[in-house]
């Protein structure tokens, strides 16, 4: 993957861009995280206009990964509201897309993407997950026994059985200042991209608060990791499944 290490950008100090109608979202604002030059591969925030349509029926010629972050978008007849998740495969069917009110919405595409309009396509119905509302799932106890924290919760929104590639929420409550744990410092070998929703992370480089991105590049030694406030993140890895290596040293 030739996408730079980014470690860590508030997403806010991003200027809106509007998608030139050529583009597969023509009309809609647009802040670019992250992208692979080689590939076309990238991290965006769209965000689509009260009113914002494209009418005809159609399929994207790559898949597409989303979670809403605000207001609604609709596509064909099913409506995403907030922290809704989704992955689309390429070629499959919409009857149109719009946004009645508006919506910024996360979205990943794994390579150079266009429409399709005027023919059907074959889609991979195994990849499909045409709408996770999270609010609605429990939280999980599946979170690293070494990662230190109170209220340590997930959800998983994605595994990919193939790859082992994975997105998730992770929440963690608020640490007692009264405390002190002695902790490690963690790698990966494969890509940890993340935006966090709400709350703030303090880590040895600053502290990442609601709006905040990386793209952390294999086998950066990164942590340890605090919030006083308590957080929440949507976490993706890719290049292989979820793994992590602790250093020996506290």
């Amino acid at each position: 993957m030739a996408r730079a290490q980014i470690e860590f950008f508030q997403s806010q100090a991003l200027a809106w861009r509007t998608l030139p109608d050529a583009a597969a979202r023509p009309g809609a604002g647009c802040k670019v995280l992250s992208r692979d030059g080689e590939t076309g591969a990238v991290s965006v925030i769209l965000r689509y206009p009260a009113g914002w349509q494209i009418a005809d029926a159609h399929a994207l010629d790559t898949d597409e990964e989303f979670f809403v972050l605000d207001g609604e978008l609709v596509i064909s007849e099913t409506a995403y509201g907030k922290h809704d998740y989704a992955y689309l495969p390429a070629g499959w069917p919409r009857n149109g897309m719009h946004a009645p009110a508006g919506a910024d919405v996360l979205t990943f595409f794994p390579g150079a993407h266009k429409n399709v309009f005027g023919q059907d396509q074959d889609f991979d119905a195994g990849l499909l997950i045409e709408r996770t509302p999270s609010a609605e799932m429990p939280w999980g106890g599946d979170v690293d026994p070494n990662v230190v924290g109170a209220g340590l919760g997930k959800k998983m929104l994605r595994l990919d059985p193939a790859t082992g590639e994975r997105t998730w929420l992770l929440t963690m409550g608020a640490n007692d200042p009264a405390v002190v744990h002695e902790t490690h410092l963690e790698t990966h070998p494969h890509v940890e991209e993340m935006l966090l929703l709400d709350g703030a992370i303090s880590m040895p480089m600053g502290v990442l608060r609601q709006g905040a991105y990386f793209w952390r590049s294999p086998h950066i030694p990164h942590g340890p990791v605090g919030t006083k406030t308590g957080a929440l993140g949507l976490y993706r890895c890719k290049g292989g499944p979820l793994s992590t290596e602790w250093s020996d040293d506290a």
